[in-house]
């Protein structure tokens, strides 16, 4: 019986596509050492080697050994493995500041935002051109640029039978502008901020250092290796979660448009369930030495390679009529994201409020990584307290956004089938709802406040609404 020589193990796209990924972030990193300009601008090296891969991948160049339709798998499973990782992790004891609480509504009060912005963009579009786009597109602003290629990546394929063709390209590609809106806005608005005096004090270091996890460590010294056992604890959550997936997709009837979403929450399904065996663990239900460190590092290596994926498996020529209505709405959604982080600097954020306009708008085009990678401009070691309150931000902001993601996108989505106008104007409708009750809940708990004059980016503080 014949069998397969050595060299048709090479042979597989996926063993292709990840030591290409590999090579692209060797040579994004040793671009970032030798060339002062990639140094100043504070690139993340997933983002360079992303970029690298879409001009050297056969999209254009056609020298880099990449298969578009294989990398998406990549980021539609690295991106759960970042939640997963992330939610196996130690929650850490810090203070939650007013400007903590301010970022958590922020966070999701730009992505409702950036949804309720794109369905208006639909409706504009559809008057101007006669031209009804799908409306799975008014979410794209807010999956592409508020929540990173790996999510926009999963709801978009999870629409295409729905009708949104070649949904999955679509997300990566608003992935890939927000991205860009990240680097062409962000660094220079750190360099105008500086000349109009906006920046914030450098921080200095406060002493207090991060909590040691050697004990994880030592717990295995006569067991399994302490990265197998991050690696392995990882892989069961993830697991779980393919199970619960297929266990509530087959409870729904099939074809129809709740279970062609699920597998779209895939994220969130891996982040509940890790932030749950992470509290067994702690309260000793569960013995597993779990290493915050390693899981830290596990979940920026995904990270790296989710993002360089993500950009690398775009396929321009795919996207045919609907490019130019997704620059307009990308454009638009960029300049406003903008626009609406330095609006609340002053008015939302107590302390450093420039420092956290900047992370949140690297976050509110990218993903945390990126808002952090901004930030570093100005914090290069993240000493100062916006680090911290990301910290806390993200944890709180996920049960804030809960409503969008499990009720208003699903609604929308029954919606669909009923047609353009109906779908459109529903979900602007309970969109602007959760925008009034969101802002009317921040103004209450938060230090949000609207002071005067309104038109004014950076107000001086004298009057407060």
């Amino acid at each position: 019986m014949p069998t397969a020589g050595p060299v048709e193990f090479w042979r597989s796209s996926l063993v292709g596509n990840v030591l290409t990924l590999t090579v692209l972030l060797a040579i994004a990193a040793a671009l970032r050492t030798r060339v002062a300009m990639l140094r100043r601008l504070e690139i993340p090296d997933g983002i360079v080697a992303g970029a690298l891969g879409l001009v050297l991948g056969p999209n254009l160049a056609a020298i880099a050994p990449l298969d578009g339709h294989d990398l998406e798998p990549l980021v539609y499973h690295g991106f759960a493995i970042v939640f997963v990782a992330v939610g196996l992790q130690g929650s850490e004891r810090v203070r939650a500041t007013g400007s903590a609480r301010s970022l958590s509504f922020a966070l999701v009060g730009l992505a409702v935002l950036q949804a309720l912005l794109g369905f208006a963009l639909l409706a504009g579009w559809a008057l101007a051109t006669s031209q009804e786009l799908h409306p799975g597109l008014g979410f794209m602003i807010t999956l592409g640029f508020a929540q990173g290629p790996g999510q926009a990546l999963a709801f978009g394929s999870a629409w295409e039978p729905l009708g949104l063709v070649h949904g999955a390209q679509i997300g990566l590609l608003y992935a890939a502008l927000g991205f860009a809106w990240c680097c062409v806005l962000g660094v220079p608005l750190v360099a105008y901020a500086r000349r109009r005096g906006w920046l914030d004090p450098v921080p200095s270091d406060d002493g207090v250092a991060a909590p040691s996890t050697a004990a994880a460590v030592a717990a295995q010294r006569h067991g399994m290796e302490p990265l197998t056992v991050q690696v392995a604890a990882i892989g069961c959550v993830y697991a779980a979660v393919f199970a619960v997936l297929w266990g509530l997709s087959s409870a729904l009837p099939a074809g129809g448009n709740m279970a062609a979403s699920l597998w779209g929450f895939h994220f969130l399904v891996g982040s509940s369930l890790a932030i749950a065996l992470r509290k067994l663990v702690d309260r000793g239900h569960v013995r597993i030495p779990l290493h915050d460190g390693l899981l830290g590092r596990i979940a920026v290596t995904a990270i790296d390679f989710t993002t360089a994926a993500a950009l690398s498996a775009i396929v321009l020529d795919s996207l045919g009529d609907v490019i130019v209505p997704i620059l307009v709405m990308s454009s638009i959604g960029g300049l406003v994201t903008l626009v609406v982080c330095l609006w609340l600097a002053k008015r939302a954020f107590p302390e450093a409020p420039f420092s956290h306009a900047l992370l949140l708008y690297g976050t509110a085009t990218g993903t945390v990584p990126t808002g952090l990678a901004l930030l570093r401009i100005v914090d290069p070691e993240l000493r100062g307290p916006v680090a911290r309150s990301t910290v806390i931000a993200a944890t709180a902001a996920v049960p804030i956004g809960m409503p969008l993601f499990l009720g208003v996108i699903p609604l929308s989505v029954a919606r669909w089938d009923a047609g353009f106008w109906p779908a459109v104007t529903l979900s602007l409708a309970v969109l602007a709802v959760y925008t009034v009750a969101l802002t009317w809940i921040w103004r209450r708990t938060g230090p949000l406040r609207f002071t005067r004059p309104w038109t004014t980016l950076w107000p001086d503080g004298a009057h407060r609404d």
